[in-house]
């Protein structure tokens, strides 16, 4: 039998500071709740028999009681935070999960009770928690799983574990605290005693009260601190211990958990708007509602013959519904479903294979009378492929509507969606989801944008994932090589300079050796020890040799595992080239994002990282013509703003960053100075995105006072801008949401959000989302205009690779001028604004040459 039980403030505290805001369309924080329940997901893979969250009261403990300072000074909950504990309670109670409190006791002693408990009913228990003390609480019977990183990286410990890391007993770690303390929960230790003395104590005289005892033995200021420190220690010491009796009036037996008792909580996951917790709900799946209005008549496949009466059952139809997870689904309006287990036991017993299973459904997937209802289309067409079948027709994506209606809560599955929309399971939902969806985008202006960019965009990124671009192993083999050995060189200087070997990678070393072998000046340090973050490093650059080296070894390190080696693990031996995946309902702006590899994050800052694009090159006998859309978001800004200043410059072919400096410096153009020139680009571009003051001066670095005096300045000189961010953010706050020019919305739920951070943040995105969703529109109806032309134009140029503003086209040497034209014409007629679009085209054998 096996008893989890968990630190319910540790670990929403954790999700809380580990991953992104999140809210429902009314407001409601859930990002640490969303935490939570995924760590709750996990736990539950170890099947346990009993499980338990507990949870602090807000009153004082019996430890306040024996010192009036126990957790002073400690950090206000922010108030988003605050608000998900009630929820998260109310949601593990839906579950069937026993929640627990215990006034005058925290959650700790509510852990170390029922561990008693357990144990004395030969039960197991796994304590989970990020709280150091519950180390104290480890028996045989007892292991404590602690957080490290977030919630997403945690180590179990036992007795053995626990020994190899401190070199302690369980109960040595109540002496650890005795003499060390613990500075987040604010009880004292001694003063002046860290961890490093504190276990050479304790290694040395076993308990804190021993030595105490023997500090006359010591020397020096160690034996003043033992001496002055030993009612300090004792009180520590106290104040440590875990309390194993906590009056709770729950029994082990009261936690005994099902595992179906989850699917109660669907509801008020669906109210959260936690979509995906709902798809990805272990155990027994949510039994789905009714269909309304429609019976489903389900058969499953097992046979050839079963195949073939699929395949009689497809002819005629003019709409069929497909899904494929685990099993193939495929659907009719007239509510008859059929399933076929993919890959299941079933499915081979009966000597079905995929070919077989796709060639049955061949004629409707290829058929342009047959309408095909789908989640994710491009996966559908490249299971298609796999065959040697092609998809035509129309086609509706469930995954793509649902996308431009929940930009910010995506689904991830079918099943999700349509158990949130109360549809009937598997592709019969389909059905349903295409009259609803399609009503709704209509309602919300973005017909146009589903029917004319998102629908028709699937199937160019389905083609130009399926070319793939070709890489040459042999450059990027080099670079590695040459990378290895400039890395081991900086790295014989670096333990030169330290005076001894470490490693370089660890932040915790590195920051031993930086900021307390060499004295370094330290800008912050966290509860993991001091901060070695880029920023940190670069602040302090220039007061000692060893840091540019080790700037220099860590980018090197970086572009070999990452860029190097990564990138040629996913070379595909039979085609040369990497295959990555285009993801289309991710970010909330509506951008493109790039994974497996993730070609838009290579590096182009510096010399060593664009050398990584000479190994992206044309196939034989082609050429690669890139075009990248120059200052679209300026142009775009300009022209939805209508400031006439920023038109007239642009309209002028001025250089528009020289032009914002003169205007804001009151300099004649021609005087505009470099210094000038840049902060002016930063502010042009910081203005997009929202920027602060702050944010400014940090960039530029200058005061903050400096800074706000730039901004100021622009916003005189542009006023247009001005009122048009304004307007932007009186219009997220009256209507909910930022919306493009191309109608694309983005809720704003962060600007109901009872915490400052939370509001200014959802005042940036009213601002900059129209401008940053307009441009990913115009780039991805560039990219459908391209693919469409090239086809309709009989080219073979293919279109290979989308990277923010920029597109790629592998083009035969004979047509490169003519699809050169034809780029530049797709891209500039995009959109007809009154700033005109302009792409900057090159073209060179590599990636490399066409920057």
């Amino acid at each position: 039998m096996k008893l989890i039980a968990i630190d319910g403030n540790s670990l929403m505290h954790r999700a809380y500071w580990a991953l992104p805001s999140m809210m429902t369309k009314s407001g409601v924080p859930t990002g640490a709740i969303y935490g939570f329940v995924g760590m709750l997901y996990k736990l539950l893979e170890r099947k346990p028999d009993y499980l338990a969250v507990a949870f602090d009261m807000h009153a004082p403990t019996f430890r306040h009681k024996k010192y009036a300072e126990y957790k002073a000074g400690r950090a206000e909950t922010p108030d988003d935070l605050r608000r998900q504990f009630s929820i998260i309670k109310e949601l593990l109670n839906s579950m069937g999960v026993m929640v627990i409190e215990c006034e005058g006791y925290e959650a700790d002693d509510i852990l170390g009770t029922l561990s008693k408990k357990a144990a004395a009913t030969g039960t197991d228990a796994l304590l989970v928690t990020g709280d150091r003390d519950a180390l104290q609480l480890i028996s045989d019977s007892t292991h404590v799983l602690m957080t490290k990183k977030g919630i997403s990286e945690t180590v179990e410990y036992d007795e053995a574990t626990l020994f190899e890391q401190y070199g302690l007993s369980p109960s040595g770690m109540i002496e650890l605290k005795a003499l060390m303390g613990d500075g987040s929960d604010n009880i004292p230790g001694i003063p002046g005693v860290g961890e490093k003395t504190a276990l050479k104590l304790l290694a040395k005289y076993g308990t804190a009260e021993n030595a105490l005892l023997h500090a006359e033995d010591e020397k020096g200021a160690l034996r003043e601190k033992l001496i002055r420190g030993a009612d300090s220690a004792r009180m520590s010491r106290e104040l440590g211990i875990i309390c194993r009796d906590a009056p709770i009036s729950v029994e082990l037996s009261d936690c005994a958990f099902d595992i179906s008792s989850l699917q109660n909580a669907v509801a008020c996951m669906r109210e959260l708007e936690l979509r995906s917790l709902i798809g990805r709900m272990p155990g027994a799946k949510p039994k789905p509602a009714a269909p309304a209005k429609r019976d489903v008549e389900l058969t499953e496949v097992r046979s050839k013959e079963g195949l073939r009466e699929l395949s009689t059952q497809l002819s005629g139809r003019g709409s069929v519904a497909i899904y494929a997870d685990g099993a193939l689904s495929v659907a009719f309006d007239s509510g008859e479903e059929y399933r076929v287990f993919l890959g299941g036991e079933t499915l081979f017993d009966a000597g079905l294979d995929e070919g077989e299973v796709f060639a049955a459904i061949k004629a409707a997937l290829e058929d342009e009378g047959v309408k095909k209802l789908c989640f994710d289309s491009k996966r559908l067409r490249h299971a298609a492929a796999r065959q040697g079948i092609c998809v035509n027709g129309p086609v509706f994506d469930a995954m793509i509507a649902d996308y431009l209606l929940n930009a910010t809560h995506a689904a991830k599955t079918l099943d999700a969606l349509a158990e949130e929309r109360s549809c009937p399971g598997g592709a019969m939902a389909l059905f349903t989801l295409e009259t609803t969806m399609l009503r709704e985008l209509e309602q919300k202006g973005m017909a146009k944008l589903y029917y004319e960019i998102e629908l028709p965009l699937t199937e160019t990124l389905f083609d130009m994932e399926r070319i793939g671009f070709p890489l040459e192993r042999d450059p990027l083999e080099q670079m590695g090589v040459r990378f290895r050995a400039r890395s081991d060189e900086l790295a014989m200087e670096i333990y030169s300079l330290a005076g001894e070997r470490f490693n370089i990678l660890s932040p915790k070393q590195l920051g031993n050796i930086l900021f307390e072998k060499l004295s370094l000046p330290s800008m912050k340090k966290t509860k993991r020890g001091y901060s070695t973050d880029s920023e940190t490093l670069e602040s302090i650059a220039t007061m000692h040799p060893i840091v540019p080296l080790v700037i220099e070894y860590r980018a090197l390190t970086k572009l070999t595992s990452t860029f190097i080696d990564g990138l040629l693990a996913l070379v595909k031996p039979d085609t040369g080239r990497v295959h990555t995946s285009f993801n289309q309902n991710v970010t909330a702006t509506g951008r493109i994002s790039s994974t497996e590899p993730n070609l838009q994050n290579i590096p182009v800052r510096t010399e060593l990282g664009r050398d990584i694009r000479r190994a992206f090159v044309a196939s034989p006998g082609r050429v690669l013509i890139d075009a990248d859309y120059s200052q679209i978001e300026l142009r775009l800004l300009a022209a939805m703003s209508g400031d006439q200043g920023m038109i007239n410059a642009f309209l002028d072919g001025a250089d528009i960053h020289r032009r914002t400096a003169s205007e804001v410096f009151s300099v004649p153009f021609e005087d505009v100075t470099a210094e000038q020139r840049s902060a002016a680009k930063a502010v042009n571009f910081g203005i997009v995105y929202g920027i602060s003051d702050f944010g400014l001066s940090r960039q530029l670095n200058i005061t903050r006072q400096k800074a706000a005096g730039y901004i100021s300045r622009y916003f005189e000189r542009y006023p247009g801008v001005k009122a048009y961010l304004d307007s932007c953010v009186e219009s997220g706050k009256r209507l909910g949401y930022a919306r493009t020019l191309m109608g694309r919305r983005r809720e704003l739920p962060e600007l109901n959000s009872s915490n400052y951070n939370t509001r200014q943040f959802g005042e940036r995105v009213a601002m900059n989302m129209p401008i940053q969703g307009t441009a990913a529109d115009v780039i991805k109806l560039a990219m459908v205009r391209v693919h469409r032309a090239l086809k309709a134009g009989g080219y073979r140029a293919e279109l290979i690779l989308q990277i923010h503003d920029e597109l790629i086209i592998d083009c035969p040497v004979d047509e490169a001028e003519s699809v050169k034209q034809l780029l530049i014409d797709c891209m500039e007629g995009a959109i007809s604004l009154s700033v005109p679009l302009r792409a900057d085209v090159n073209m060179g054998h590599s990636w490399f040459d066409t920057k």
